[in-house]
C-alpha cells in the first residue's frame, strides 16, 4: 500500500509539473508515466481511471490544505465582524495559494508548479476532462472556502451590480489573482535575479488590486449593457452557485 501511494503521488506530481510546462492537451497518460519512471505505461489509467480522474486528484491533492487554510481565514474575519469586507475576502483567496507557493518553492522535494497547473487547468478544453471552473464550485467538497467566498463577492456591490456583474468581477478577480501568483511561481523558477520581495507585501498589493477589480463603480453604459443579455438564471449550469 506504501508503495502503491508513493507511485500515486509521484505521477500526480509529475503529471502536475507537465501540464503546468506544457498544457493538459499537451501531454499524454504514457508521457506521464515515463517522466514519473514506471516500467508500467499505463500507470495513469491504473492508478486514476481515466484523465478526468488524474486531474481532479491534483487539485484534490493541493485544495485540501488551501481549502483548510480559506476556511480558517473566512472563520476569523467572521470574528473580526469583517463579513462582507472586500479585502477579507479577497486576501482569503490569495494568501492561501501564496503561502502554498512559497511551501512548494522551499521544498528540496518538489518545486512549484501548482499554480501554473490552475492556469492551465482553467482555460483547457479537453474532450475527457471538465476543468476546474469556478461555475461549478459545488462539486468538489474541497472547493467549500472558495465557493463560500464566491457566494460573499456576489453581495459586495450591496445590490447595485446585477448578478450577472457581480459574478463577472468575481471571475476577473480569481483569474487576475490565480495569473499574478503564476507569474510570480514561474520568474521564481526561470530568472535567478528575479527579486520578488517578501510574500506579505505582494498578497498585500495584490489583495488592493483585486479589491480593485471586485468594488469599481459600473458606468451606465455598461448596466445598460448587461440589462440587455438574457438574465443570469437562464445561462447558469444546473447546480451551479
Amino acid at each position: 500500500m506504501e508503495n502503491s501511494a508513493a507511485t500515486r503521488l509521484c505521477l500526480m506530481t509529475t503529471a502536475e509539473r507537465l501540464f503546468a510546462e506544457r498544457g493538459i492537451n499537451a501531454v499524454s497518460a504514457r508521457e506521464i508515466a515515463v517522466a514519473a519512471g514506471q516500467r508500467n505505461t499505463n500507470a495513469v489509467k491504473y492508478h486514476f481511471g481515466s484523465p478526468q480522474g488524474l486531474v481532479d486528484a491534483i487539485f484534490e491533492y493541493r485544495m485540501g490544505p488551501i481549502n483548510a487554510r480559506r476556511t480558517e481565514l473566512i472563520a476569523l474575519f467572521d470574528r473580526q465582524g469583517r463579513t462582507q469586507d472586500p479585502y477579507a475576502l479577497a486576501e482569503a483567496f490569495v494568501l492561501p495559494l501564496a503561502e502554498l507557493l512559497d511551501q512548494l518553492r522551499d521544498s528540496p522535494s518538489e518545486g512549484s508548479w501548482y499554480l501554473r497547473f490552475c492556469v492551465q487547468a482553467a482555460y483547457t478544453v479537453h474532450p475527457d476532462v471538465v476543468t476546474f471552473a469556478l461555475d461549478d464550485l459545488g462539486r468538489s467538497p474541497w472547493t467549500t472556502g472558495l465557493k463560500e467566498l464566491n457566494t460573499r463577492a456576489l453581495t459586495l456591490s450591496g445590490g447595485t451590480l446585477p448578478d450577472r456583474l457581480a459574478l463577472r468581477r468575481w471571475q476577473h478577480f480569481a483569474g487576475f489573482a490565480t495569473r499574478a501568483l503564476a507569474e510570480r511561481e514561474l520568474r521564481q523558477s526561470v530568472d535567478s535575479h528575479y527579486a520578488p520581495g517578501t510574500t506579505a507585501l505582494y498578497v498585500a498589493d495584490l489583495v488592493d488590486a483585486g479589491v480593485g477589480l471586485l468594488t469599481a463603480p459600473c458606468r451606465p453604459e455598461t448596466l445598460a449593457l448587461s440589462a440587455s443579455e438574457t438574465p443570469l438564471e437562464q445561462i447558469r449550469k444546473p447546480g451551479a452557485p
